[in-house]
This record gives structure tokens, sequence and C-alpha cells, in this order.
């Protein structure tokens, strides 16, 4: 590819049950390279797109104060997400080489990203995500130059925000608004009139943003569905492993699936979320020739 695109994951605790998933589909999109700043153990299997940088969280938030100048000495590694728009600051220097730098989470597992990144929308765009409303947190990526680098500094109130306790969601708010400043009002010409029109939420957003954002591809990919819904029903979703891709109830190729509401979370009124057992794959992911994810669990077929 022409382009050379970075992500930076810094992550801290301990990897999630599905990680062997998602680096696997990490190495099967060669086109990004997955940097991951963390103090969890090196996986079974490593890539040559995933890159590890092995350190403590203390060392990790002594980095991030010294090329950000603050005090950056908070609790919970959590509170991390709120840095995401940080990220190309705080790395400027690892990111050198990068023609893009971005970041993304880690419960989730890539289908074919070639979708939305390769040569032809990186030269057309200086911004990639995979929500038309808003920045996508699971996955943003962005021209490395000094713009994007800096936009993160006119969050209002960005030093006292970064360190205290409260996340505020910095990347899908604030950093959002400043990507998209149309974004609000949009919404509300939205909710006043093409709501009754039966406008699709999505739709309305695909397309104002095409002729108001041109320079940035902010397009929905249905990428982090409720799984519950409709009530009554199992809809599936299914990693095709000869393909790569990731194929949802509708028929639709999606480039990922997040499993935010997979997953007990406080966005979501259920009972019905992932349990004890839900993982039922080996390691070998070669051997399936499908993985079916539910809202009950996760297995090869």
């Amino acid at each position: 590819m022409k382009y050379k695109v970075a992500q930076i994951v810094p992550y801290f605790g301990k990897w999630p049950e599905w990680i062997e998933l998602y680096f696997f589909s990490c190495g099967r999109n060669p086109m990004v390279d997955f940097i991951f700043y963390t103090d969890c153990p090196l996986p079974k299997h490593q890539y040559k797109n995933t890159i590890f940088h092995q350190c403590t969280f203390e060392e990790y938030k002594k980095l991030v104060g010294e090329r950000l100048g603050i005090d950056y000495s908070i609790k919970k590694a959590y509170k991390l997400t709120d840095l995401k728009p940080f990220l190309g600051a705080v790395h400027k220097y690892e990111l050198k080489s990068y023609d893009f730098w971005g970041f993304g989470d880690l419960d989730l597992v890539y289908g074919d990203l070639c979708m939305m990144i390769n040569n032809k929308k990186l030269s057309k765009y200086d911004l990639i995500t995979s929500h038309s409303y808003r920045v996508a947190g699971h996955f943003t990526i962005v021209r490395n130059n000094e713009s994007y680098r800096n936009l993160c500094f006119k969050i209002k109130n960005w030093k006292e925000g970064l360190v205290e306790d409260q996340h505020h969601g910095f990347d899908e708010m604030d950093w959002s608004d400043l990507i998209n400043p149309f974004g609000r009002n949009l919404g509300r010409i939205y909710r006043y009139i093409f709501q009754h029109l039966s406008v699709s939420l999505y739709h309305f957003y695909d397309v104002s943003n095409r002729f108001l954002l041109r320079k940035k591809y902010m397009k929905e990919y249905y990428t982090t569905p409720n799984p519950t819904l409709p009530e009554g029903t199992s809809p599936i979703w299914t990693y095709e492993n000869k393909s790569g891709k990731i194929i949802d109830p509708q028929g639709r190729v999606l480039p990922y699936l997040h499993f935010m509401c997979f997953k007990k979370n406080i966005w979501i009124d259920t009972k019905e979320y992932w349990m004890n057992g839900f993982y039922q794959l080996d390691e070998q992911f070669e051997k399936y020739g499908k993985i079916i994810f539910d809202k009950n669990r996760i297995i090869g077929v």
C-alpha cells in the first residue's frame, strides 16, 4: 500500500478472553500497524503488524506527562480512553514514519479493513471513521500532520479533563465536535424534520457528510450492533475465515464487529449478555470455516 498507517493502543491490566482472536484479526489486516503499550504478557501468537512495547502503567503515565507537559497521575487504566485524541501528540516521535495514525479498542474483531483503509480513500480523506453521526472511539484514523496532532489541544479545559477521575469521552464528544462542527446542528435538524419523515438517522448523516465534510470520511458501518434486538430473536454475525469478511444478519459486510453491546455494560438494560463460557474457540482459528457471534457465545464451525 502507498501509505503507512498506525493505530496506537495503550492497554494495562489483563487481556480479555478473546484476545488471541483479536490479534489474529489484526494480523489479517497488514495495511495497519497495531502498536501496543502494555504490561500484559506477550500473546502466544504475534504478527508482523502487531508491535508491543512492554512497560508498566506508571512508566506510561510518566511518558504521557512528559510529552504533554502535565502531571498525568490518573488512578485507573480505563481513564486512558480519554487520551485517544492526544495519542498523535504523545507519540509524535514514534509516528514519524507513518502517514496516518489512529486509535481503537480491543473489544472487537476485525474483518477486511480494506473497505475503509485503501489507497483511494487515504489519498482523498484526512480522517476515516466508522460512524456517521460522530467519531468512533473504537476505530478512527487521521492524517499525520500538525493540524490533527494538535487539534486535541482545542478541547476546553483539556489539562484538567485528562487527569480528573471522571471519564469524559473526549474522542466521541469534544474532539468529535471539533472534527465535525456541523454534527450537533444536524442532529437537531434530523429530530425536528427528518425523523418525522421516517428517514434513517444514519442515512441522513451519511448524505449530509458527503456535502459538508469533503476531506473527512464519516460513514455508518453498523459495527456496534445490539444483539438482543429484535426482541425474541437471536441474530448472528459471521466471520468467514477464507475471505476474512464479517457478515451481519442483514447481509452487510462490516469492517469489524464491536462487542460493546454483547458484553455486560451500563448502556443497555438487559439480562442477555455474554456470561461465563461464552468463548468457545481454541487458538487454531484457521481450522474453522466460520466463526459465529451471537448474544450467547462465540463458536467456530
